[in-house]
């Protein structure tokens, strides 16, 4: 079971895509290294993760529970309130 899974993550700034469709999966006991240029988008992906930023697209999942999903139709039994569900709005 993953107990991370992101896909799809998209981040813009005005007309500056920093995210474009990230997606990754980490299991338990794995270790994700995230390395790039300065302004890759780095700290935008963590900031995204820990919900400092918003995220414009995509799902956010914490062992099988969705934490984030831009499209808050296609999550299915969640409901924006229900713990560990967050919505863009």
């Amino acid at each position: 079971m993953s107990i991370l899974t992101v896909q799809h993550l998209e981040k813009h700034f005005e007309n500056t895509k920093v995210l474009n469709d990230i997606g990754f999966s980490l299991e338990e006991g794995q270790a994700l290294s995230i390395i790039g240029s300065s302004g890759s988008g780095k700290t935008t992906l963590l900031r995204c993760l820990n919900f400092l930023e918003t995220p414009d697209a995509g799902t956010i999942t914490v062992q099988d529970k969705v934490l984030f999903d831009a499209d808050p139709a296609a999550v299915g039994g969640a409901l924006p309130g229900d713990d560990f569900y967050w919505t863009a709005e």
